[in-house]
C-alpha cells in the first residue's frame, strides 16, 4: 500500500487510483451520473459545481456526452476568474466549449456576471443560496495546497473554509494578484457527494502531505475528511 493510500485510509476517505487521465475522467463521470440521477429521483433536481482548468477537459468531454435530463439539473463552477466567458481563461467559456449539449440544455448558473467581483459574489450567493446543499461538488487541487480559489495566506482563510461561512460565494484576489470569485466552505462542504480529482507526481506529494496533517495552512486540507472521494492518476498530461 503506497503511502498516500495508506493515509487516505486512516482519515476514512476513499482513494481510487486511475491508471490515465482519461481512466480518471470516466471514474468521475459515473459517480456524477449515479448521484444525479439518485438526486433526480428523490428531488426531481440536481445540483453540480465544476471545477475549471485544464485538468477537467476529459471529464468535461466524457460528461457531454451522457444522456440524462439535464433540464432538470442546476449547474454552477467551483471558482471562476473575474473575465468574461469569452477569454481564453474563463472557465464558463471552458464549460461551454468541451460540454456544449449539456450546456445548452441545463440551469446555468454563473459566477461572473460583469457587474464588478464583488457585486457579482453577491449575486451568484444570492442564487446559490437556494441550491445548497449541492448534489456534487469536484474539486481539483494545486501543487500549493490551495483548492477552488482559495489560496494559503489569503485573507479571510479560515472563515472562507468553515462550513458555516457567511456566503457560498465570495470575491478574492489570487497571488498573482488577480480578480477572482470562488465557493467558501459553506457550499463545497454542503456537497452531498466530495469528488477530488488529482494528476501528476508532483499533486501526489501535495496531497499526502496534506493528509498526514503536518499543513493545516493548505486550504485542502480543510476538505480531507469523509464523505471525500479521491481519484488519482500519476498521468498529469
Amino acid at each position: 500500500m503506497s503511502e498516500l493510500a495508506r493515509l487516505a485510509e486512516e482519515r476514512g476517505v476513499m482513494l481510487h487510483t486511475a491508471a490515465s487521465a482519461q481512466q480518471q475522467a470516466q471514474w468521475l463521470e459515473q459517480r456524477i451520473t449515479k448521484a444525479l440521477q439518485e438526486a433526480l429521483l428523490a428531488r426531481g433536481r440536481a445540483t453540480l459545481a465544476l471545477s475549471g482548468g485544464r485538468s477537467p477537459i476529459p471529464l468535461l468531454q466524457a460528461l457531454n456526452l451522457i444522456e440524462l435530463a439535464w433540464e432538470q439539473v442546476g449547474i454552477t463552477l467551483v471558482d471562476e476568474r473575474w473575465v468574461p466567458p469569452e477569454h481564453a481563461e474563463s472557465n464558463a467559456g471552458l464549460l461551454w466549449r468541451h460540454m456544449p449539449q449539456v450546456m445548452s440544455r441545463v440551469h446555468w448558473q454563473p459566477l461572473y456576471h460583469g457587474a464588478g467581483a464583488l457585486q457579482d459574489a453577491e449575486r451568484s450567493s444570492a442564487a446559490l443560496q437556494a441550491w445548497l446543499p449541492l448534489d456534487v461538488v469536484v474539486l481539483g487541487m494545486g501543487s500549493d495546497g490551495h483548492t477552488a480559489s482559495l489560496f494559503p495566506g489569503m485573507e479571510g482563510l479560515a472563515a472562507a473554509l468553515s462550513r458555516h461561512a457567511e456566503v457560498p460565494c465570495l470575491s478574492c484576489q489570487a497571488p498573482d494578484g488577480r480578480q477572482r470569485l470562488t465557493l467558501t466552505g459553506a457550499a463545497l462542504h454542503s456537497a452531498r457527494l466530495q469528488l477530488l480529482a488529482i494528476r501528476g507526481e508532483d499533486k501526489a506529494s501535495t496531497l499526502t502531505a496534506a493528509l498526514a496533517g503536518g499543513r493545516p495552512e493548505w486550504p485542502v486540507s480543510a476538505f480531507l475528511r469523509p464523505p471525500l472521494q479521491i481519484v488519482y492518476s500519476a498521468d498529469a498530461s
